[in-house]
């Protein structure tokens, strides 16, 4: 069961914001320090606290000191691209690079799930100068390299508390898509495959959670992820199959929505007055859909080497790793 300090907020920036700093809060400082320094690149640049032994000061020599002054502030994107273009992202750094004038030792982190460091960090213009080199930008999958280093080494003396929240807090980037690129989501396809063929969409459950990101669709029907692999057009989270709200969606210009609900309720695929979500996607023949070279056969085993699902559920992966030529779910 996931730890309940990495539950603070339900969703988006504030929950990942909130579980990081609630982690932080809890293990050693000099371990913090150390995994910022790591993951960004840094060095040991880093002022936090400092232990001197026979201090000389105004012909006082104290046996020790003790001393502490720093600020480090943290902005949180979940998105990637964020700052690829001016907006709301670049706004706030701005902002927020205010706080850092007056205090040497104060440092912005910025934390996004993009691979490589967005341009925009080589310049960032509207900041003024004396503070640009105190605006570290980091990525979560490098801080989360660090840490499976630190909490794999069992040379280090690390508590079992501490590996416990860094290994739960790796595991929650994980679960929101914030370490990988992986674009595509592949879900378990009993039905959904034809429905997709006949009406170019995916219905299922209300506000089923997708990854943010996401371009394309895969299905897996019959061992085999099916070789078309649609682009998705529109996730709408919560859909009424009724033909009030079909009018709606069509009066507003979602003629495909409506065009969707009232196909499955004349079929008698769905029950009118039931909520779905609802995925639109790019027909069989729209030039948008990829089609792989051959659907992909699953060869995933139990370690009794039985034959087992590749999901059963939903599942992540790529489209330059679809589109690879591997012939095997074991390939991706």
């Amino acid at each position: 069961m996931p730890s309940p300090l990495l539950s603070t907020y339900r969703t988006g920036e504030n929950r990942i914001t909130s579980s990081t700093m609630a982690v932080f809060e809890r293990i050693d400082l000099a371990l913090v320090q150390e995994l910022l320094e790591s993951a960004s690149g840094i060095g040991e640049e880093l002022r936090s606290v400092t232990f001197s032994n026979q201090v000389v000061s105004d012909g006082s020599v104290p046996d020790a000191r003790i001393s502490a002054r720093f600020t480090w502030y943290f902005e949180t994107k979940t998105t990637r691209g964020a700052y690829a273009s001016e907006g709301h992202g670049r706004k706030q750094v701005r902002c927020h690079s205010k706080q850092l004038h007056g205090d040497p030792d104060a440092k912005l982190f910025v934390l996004t799930p993009d691979s490589v460091q967005p341009a925009w960090f080589d310049s960032l213009d509207g900041v003024e100068e004396p503070v640009r080199n105190r605006i570290i930008w980091l990525s979560f999958l490098s801080l989360a390299e660090v840490i499976r280093a630190l909490i794999g080494d069992t040379g280090r003396l690390v508590g079992e508390q501490t590996r416990f929240l860094l290994a739960e807090l790796v595991a929650l980037y994980e679960a929101d898509g914030l370490l990988s690129s992986d674009d595509t989501v592949v879900v378990a396809a009993k039905v959904a495959w034809g429905e997709y063929q006949k009406y170019a969409a995916y219905v299922c459950q209300p506000n089923r959670s997708f990854r943010e990101g996401l371009t394309h669709f895969g299905f897996y029907f019959k061992s085999h992820i099916q070789d078309r692999v649609p682009k998705i057009i529109e996730w709408v989270p919560s859909v009424l199959f009724a033909e009030d709200a079909a009018a709606g969606y069509a009066a507003s210009g979602k003629e495909a929505l409506a065009t969707v609900i009232r196909s499955m309720l004349g079929d008698q695929l769905r029950v009118e007055g039931d909520s779905h979500g609802v995925m639109l996607l790019s027909p069989e023949r729209d030039p948008r859909t990829v089609y792989l070279r051959a659907p992909i056969a699953n060869d995933t085993t139990t370690e009794a080497g039985k034959a087992w699902a590749w999901t059963l559920g939903q599942r992540y992966t790529s489209l330059s790793r679809l589109k690879s030529g591997v012939t095997l779910t074991s390939q991706l």
